[in-house]
């Protein structure tokens, strides 16, 4: 239990767990080195390491921004594609009740056409007007 909230913590002050704590504890260090450093070779070592870290720095802040904006490229992306797919749901809704309304004639029609039929028979089945009247 005490390990899991000491590597909760690590990530927390590291970030995204690229090591930014580490290098800052390291520029920190180095700039200690070099303010005590005894000699000149000693100290453009480590005004020369200072360097190295705080490029690194800006690499890791460099790429964490890249990602970024990409995540919000992606955001508006998927947002985008979001809208379209409720658009074509809604647009499919008003397409369903539009072939239930054809359904509902389709079955009145056809319903019309039944009952015309058996008056058509029934019609047939009775002599018609000139016959009846010889």
């Amino acid at each position: 239990f005490r390990s899991d909230e000491v590597i909760r913590k690590r990530l927390l002050i590291d970030g995204d767990g690229a090591g930014d704590d580490r290098r800052i504890n390291l520029l920190v260090k180095s700039f200690i080195k070099w303010c005590n450093s005894g000699s000149q070779e000693e100290g453009y070592f480590q005004y020369q390491r200072m360097l190295s870290t705080l490029s690194q720095c800006e690499f890791s802040m460099g790429k964490t921004l890249l990602v970024y904006d990409m995540n919000l490229r992606e955001m508006e992306n998927y947002e985008k594609i979001y809208k379209d797919i409720e658009n074509s749901i809604a647009a499919a809704h008003e397409k369903i009740s539009e072939c239930k309304k054809q359904i509902l004639q389709a079955k009145r029609i056809r319903k019309n056409r039944q009952e015309y039929d058996a008056l058509a028979k029934v019609i047939q089945h009775h002599p018609d007007r000139h016959e009846t009247l010889k």
